[in-house]
């Protein structure tokens, strides 16, 4: 069983170029490595934490990441803003991948207990779909200013979550995940929340477990 629309979603939830001022200054500057070990979700007050497969040696040590908007509906436009340094510089052929699964509700999708859904992605050019403020404060020159040197730097990018790549609300487990051409990670980011319409009485017309779910999760 798949997840209704789930080979949609990535593409739905994405992000894509745009320039922004920043929402602040980086307040978090300096936070602990130790947040490597427990995932816990980052500072800035979104639900976006680590991946597990996240090192101190990615490429953009993160420090704090930032959403316009919570909570996130369907046909909802927002902005990321993620804070942190790069440890180095790439080419400029590096991608970003978005991926979605059902995260840990797959046995409310009807997959048996400990089997995951087969994620779905979509991956895309990452200075085709990052502004990068080098040095903080800056214009953001995309294009110019990736890839980037290293630095503190600001990342921002705009999402959508398009209403015809989902079928109903629920959970969906995104992550977003930067490498260089190489295979080398840049940074990697993950979330799972509760996506529904901000109109009650469109969640009123589906049925189940997970469609009354409240954001993030």
């Amino acid at each position: 069983m798949r997840i209704p629309g789930l080979e949609y979603t990535a593409r739905a939830l994405s992000l894509s170029t745009g320039s922004q001022r920043p929402l602040s200054d980086d307040p978090f500057r300096g936070v602990s490595d130790t947040r490597f070990l427990s995932r816990p979700e980052l500072p800035g007050g979104t639900p976006l934490s680590l991946c597990e497969v996240s090192r101190p040696t990615d490429l953009y040590n993160i420090t704090s990441v930032e959403v316009t908007q919570q909570p996130i509906h369907f046909d909802d436009f927002f902005l990321f803003h993620l804070y942190g340094t790069f440890q180095g510089t790439f080419t400029p052929n590096a991608t970003i991948t978005f991926s979605v699964d059902c995260g840990s509700h797959c046995e409310d999708y009807g997959y048996p207990p400990g089997e995951t859904s087969p994620y779905e992605a979509w991956t895309e050019g990452f200075c085709t779909l990052t502004d990068i403020q080098q040095p903080l404060g800056g214009l953001p020159k995309r294009n110019t200013t990736c890839p980037p040197v290293e630095g503190f730097a600001l990342l921002e990018s705009p999402g959508y979550v398009m209403p015809m790549f989902f079928r109903r609300p629920g959970f969906f487990n995104f992550t977003f995940d930067a490498k260089t051409a190489e295979g080398g990670r840049i940074y990697c980011l993950t979330a799972e929340v509760c996506l529904r319409w901000e109109d009650e009485e469109i969640n009123k017309r589906y049925k189940g477990p997970m469609t009354n779910c409240t954001w993030p999760r």
